[in-house]
């Protein structure tokens, strides 16, 4: 044990892992800070894009049920019409 070369770093240590530590959280950046406007602005936006989605779903089913309305009703006024003129004896 003539030379103690080993007592420099066992003495630096334990005061360099905290320092390491603090330095390393000043590196990292600060989480964003959200403010209930932005929460309540978010919600608007999701209750926004749910409608809209339910819209879209709720005209893919009728054009499923009715695929061309503007076909089918003139089909049902010729219909009408031919029954008509079938019960006035024409």
């Amino acid at each position: 044990m003539n030379n103690p070369w080993w007592l420099i770093p066992a003495v630096l240590a334990p005061g360099a892992v905290p320092a390491a530590r603090s330095w390393w959280r000043e590196r990292q950046p600060r989480p964003p800070h959200r403010t209930p406007a932005d929460v309540m602005r978010d919600a608007a936006i999701a209750r926004e894009c749910r409608h809209f989605a339910q819209a879209l779903d709720d005209h893919d089913q009728v054009w499923a049920i009715w695929p061309d309305a503007h076909r089918a009703a003139r089909i049902a006024h010729t219909q009408h019409r031919l029954n008509r003129r079938k019960e006035n004896g024409q």
